[in-house]
């Protein structure tokens, strides 16, 4: 009855103009884009579509946003990162860093320290130059800044984005094998692989020499500085989720994506996800797929991405990582800073992988500190053993370069990734050749995002989520609702 007297009271007019711009309010809301995966590329995907007035839906299968994006707290002030830990001037991701104000670190130089021969070279110099004159002879530098300069001219007919004639022959053949053809000494040599492989998680003879030129851009053109979030990294992803007004779903696993265009050209698209036990579906006119490369193939899609497509994802390869974090007692500084400064990182070939160490010193009156390995390659597939063993093999290693380091040593904590956790191109394929292109084509209302669409890293990432967050806006601005 009251609802008829308030029908009454306004006018049958008023009633339905009422209900018409609540309609109207409601399809305003309704998400245009459904975007799975909560990881950088997906939030980027779904932030950027909201600055260009597009509602989505995001969906993420695990618990916590953000994927290799992460920040643990230890309680009592301590924290390290299992994912990002370097931001770089040139990435997109810095961006948004700044838009978001979040705190950052004082930057940092792109050389390590490196330990070669059983020896620690420490980088606590004030200049690249000074380190590079404690570990190289003058005529091991003048071939390595000759490497260098070609490698420069190199990294810069990449960023046309397609191979050129001498890109092509270099993709035929490994990182390794291009860096023996200057026929540098034993140790610019390692300097060189150590400073490669930890980029790619893998080993440079399994990589195409193209692809390895492309890590090579924070050595390049007077280097680029990096830095970290002060309260870890984790905060840009708390940052992003704040920021997305729309829908998002953790714990949302994405088993089945359906499309189908109409004869009007419009796409319509129903994605089926498993939360809570329960089948749940949703619809929208596009769907952006930003889920690592190795997931794509668990989703059942219809129509599949085309045979050309497939080719590119299967193509790649895998690089590896798994990090572990050290409680140390704050008096093992005494051991690891170098002239009262911090070495770290330290790159090594082997089971340790790169040292992160800790990148601060202590605040007055701590006790304790997290320290970092980054342990990637083939020594973090061995991860399949008992985390004791690993935990005591670690130690040992650790002893060779500070003797008592194990004494400090109050807790282990282990943090594996899948084994495929970043993509790679093997010899024969790169970022830059056709098949891969196919990548970043729509697929019947369909766009892929993901590290692996441009690079091992979070640019690429960052990169892929805007460009699919632009192909799709334009698009729909074709194509109201």
């Amino acid at each position: 009855m009251s609802t008829i007297r308030t029908m009454l009271g306004k006018g049958l007019c008023g009633v339905l103009l009422a209900c018409s711009l609540s309609a109207r309010a409601a399809d305003a809301d309704r998400p245009r884009v459904i975007v799975v995966g909560g990881g950088l590329a997906g939030l980027v995907t779904a932030y950027e579509l909201q600055e260009r007035g597009i509602p989505s839906l995001v969906l993420e299968a695990g618990t916590a946003w953000g994927g290799r994006v992460a920040t643990v707290e230890y309680g009592k002030g301590l924290r390290a990162e299992y994912g990002l830990h370097e931001i770089w001037d040139k990435n997109p991701l810095m961006d948004y860093v700044k838009k978001f104000s979040i705190p950052l670190s004082e930057p940092e130089q792109p050389y390590s320290s490196v330990y070669m021969d059983g020896k620690l070279f420490p980088y606590v110099q004030d200049t690249a130059a000074a380190f590079h004159a404690s570990l190289f002879t003058p005529e091991e530098r003048a071939g390595y800044d000759r490497w260098l300069k070609e490698c420069e001219a190199l990294y810069d007919e990449t960023r046309a984005g397609a191979l050129t004639p001498r890109l092509a022959e270099l993709q035929k053949i490994s990182f390794a094998k291009w860096v023996e053809s200057f026929r540098l000494s034993p140790r610019v040599t390692e300097f060189i692989r150590l400073g490669l492989e930890c980029e790619v998680a893998a080993d440079w003879d399994g990589i195409s020499a193209v692809y390895g030129i492309m890590q090579e851009d924070i050595f390049l053109h007077g280097t680029q500085q990096c830095r970290h979030a002060r309260d870890g990294n984790g905060t840009i992803i708390d940052a992003f989720v704040k920021a997305i007004r729309g829908p998002k779903v953790l714990g949302a696993l994405v088993t089945r994506v359906v499309r189908a265009r109409g004869a009007d050209g419009k796409t319509r698209v129903v994605v089926h996800y498993k939360e809570n036990g329960v089948m749940r579906s949703a619809e929208a006119e596009k769907v952006v797929l930003a889920v690592p490369y190795h997931m794509l193939h668990a989703i059942q899609m219809e129509p599949s991405l085309t045979d050309e497509q497939w080719r590119a994802v299967d193509g790649l390869s895998a690089g590896t990582y798994t990090v572990v974090h050290f409680i140390l007692d704050v008096a093992a500084n005494k051991k690891l800073l170098v002239d009262g400064k911090i070495p770290f990182p330290v790159l090594t070939r082997g089971p340790l992988g790169v040292i992160y160490g800790f990148l601060e010193k202590p605040e007055p009156g701590q006790t304790e500190e997290a320290f970092t390995l980054l342990v990637h390659g083939d020594y973090s597939r061995s991860y399949l053993e008992p985390r004791d063993k690993i935990r005591g093999r670690l130690l040992a290693e650790l002893d060779k370069i500070w003797p008592g380091f194990s004494s400090f040593a109050r807790e282990t904590h282990f943090y594996g990734h899948h084994p495929a956790a970043t993509p790679g191109w093997p010899v024969g394929r790169s970022p830059l050749d056709e098949l891969h292109a196919s990548l970043r084509a729509e697929n019947v209302g369909l766009y892929l995002a993901g590290d692996y669409l441009y690079s091992s890293h979070s640019d690429g990432a960052v990169r892929s989520g805007r460009e699919a967050a632009v192909k799709v806006a334009a698009v729909l601005a074709k194509a109201p609702r």
